[in-house]
């Protein structure tokens, strides 16, 4: 650190050091966005299937039904009242045989749920090893099935068809991302024993390949980020295509998901910021008002007030589409040239972005108020120095700006005085005595 004197007042130039540091807990995402994400920690379809029987027993029943490779498959949650007697434990089979487990329809992740809060709350103890052993095996599913880029797909082992890509369709992989975010963060229900340190630590690390996937696999158009299609590429990270009327397109449904995901994480690095803000430019801007989806009916109809997107947009423009179940020959914008029973048979469009566009305000102010964080020691008796404040002011700050400077305008001859810190076009203040 250089000193510098001027008059009765002292200027401290340092270089910012870049040292290592936890999530920035000066961010508190917006209400809304928090409420989101609870809709993905559910599990309701089970425990409403065990009403009138012992929970206990039925989660039990539960982990007979788990497939050797931790997972378990879709749609299980009446056959849970019994126990496992023989046959298949999947509707689905790998490529080379044996039972597929699936993150499809939010089975596993609400497993996984339900086991952790049975364990906590049990007195039985039989029941309790059972229980954290299936949950132990569930978790290594979701590590093992992640791909090496970070992607997680709906299926392990591999389908051999549209299953094995990445998939935000149904909000599959968001789902596991809010699951392996509390399972990390040791949020309740897992906040046990159930999970030793070293693999906690494992899903930490799968966490943050899973974000970075989300932000690479962003489909940018003329330089700037939209939104996502409902299945990427494993290795190349570009939207595919899944059944033949679902083919590579921007998804106006799926992507929100992913926005609200990154809107709700702690570290808002600069990248996750042109993430989100970039995803709801989209939203503003394929907007439209004064139409509404008759799914029952097959029909778009002019309804007042009504906003809706689409589901599927050009992957490389904004054009809406239709598709029916030939595949890409009919992919169309003129809806009744689809058959009746795609037209009935599928969510063509909805209100997906209205609460995001909502949100916005709320986002934009979060982020100034942690990049605005008034660091106060007004106690005047705590030393302050220059890797203390960039700690302080978190790791989207450091990143940022490691390569720059701070300066003390405020200190006199005796020590006295206060920080002030240029960053982010903001004026950070540090008060305290003999800061050096």
């Amino acid at each position: 650190m250089k000193s510098i004197w001027f008059g009765n007042y002292i200027f401290l130039v340092a270089t910012m050091s870049v040292a290592t540091y936890s999530a920035a807990a000066s961010y508190v995402p917006p209400a809304t966005a928090v409420s989101k994400i609870n809709s993905y920690r559910g599990y309701s379809e089970l425990t409403s299937a065990a009403s009138g029987m012992d929970i206990d027993q039925y989660t039990y029943n539960m982990t007979t039904w788990q497939i050797a490779n931790g997972g378990f498959y879709k749609a299980m949650a009446d056959k849970y009242k019994s126990a496992y007697s023989g046959g298949q434990k999947s509707e689905w089979q790998a490529k080379g045989g044996g039972d597929l487990g699936t993150i499809d329809n939010n089975a596993t992740i609400q497993e996984m749920r339900l086991l952790a809060v049975r364990y906590k709350e049990t007195t039985n103890n039989n029941y309790k090893s059972a229980f954290k052993t299936s949950f132990n095996k569930a978790v290594n599913f979701i590590l093992t099935m992640q791909r090496a880029k970070g992607g997680i797909p709906q299926v392990w082992p591999k389908r051999g068809n549209y299953s094995d890509q990445i998939t935000l369709n149904d909000n599959a992989m968001i789902r596991a991302m809010v699951t392996m975010m509390d399972i990390a963060n040791k949020t309740s229900p897992f906040d046990s024993d159930i999970i030793d340190d070293a693999t906690r630590s494992k899903m930490k690390s799968a966490l943050d390949k899973a974000i970075d996937f989300l932000l690479k696999a962003q489909i940018v158009n003329d330089g700037k980020p939209t939104v996502w299609c409902a299945q990427h590429d494993t290795n190349s990270m570009a939207p595919v295509g899944a059944r033949a009327y679902e083919l590579a397109s921007k998804s106006g449904s799926e992507s929100a998901g992913a926005v609200w995901f990154l809107m709700n994480w702690p570290e808002q690095t600069e990248a996750i910021q042109k993430s989100v803000k970039g995803a709801i430019e989209w939203y503003k801007k394929t907007r439209v008002t004064g139409l509404y989806f008759n799914k029952k009916a097959g029909t778009f109809e002019k309804r007042d007030g009504n906003v809706l997107w689409y589901r599927f947009y050009e992957v490389n423009n904004d054009n809406y589409f239709f598709c029916d179940r030939d595949g890409a020959s009919t992919k169309t914008q003129d809806f009744t040239k689809i058959s009746e029973e795609r037209r009935t048979g599928y969510q063509w469009a909805g209100d997906y972005g209205t609460a995001l566009l909502l949100t916005e305000s709320a986002y934009l102010t979060a982020l100034e108020k942690m990049q605005e964080t008034n660091i106060n020691d007004t106690s005047g008796t705590q030393n302050r120095d220059s890797t203390t404040v960039i700690e302080a002011l978190g790791q989207a700050y450091k990143a940022k700006q490691a390569s720059r400077y701070f300066i003390d305008f405020g200190r006199n001859s005796n020590g006295a005085g206060a920080y002030f810190m240029r960053g982010n076009g903001k004026i950070y203040r540090v008060n305290g005595k003999n800061a050096k």
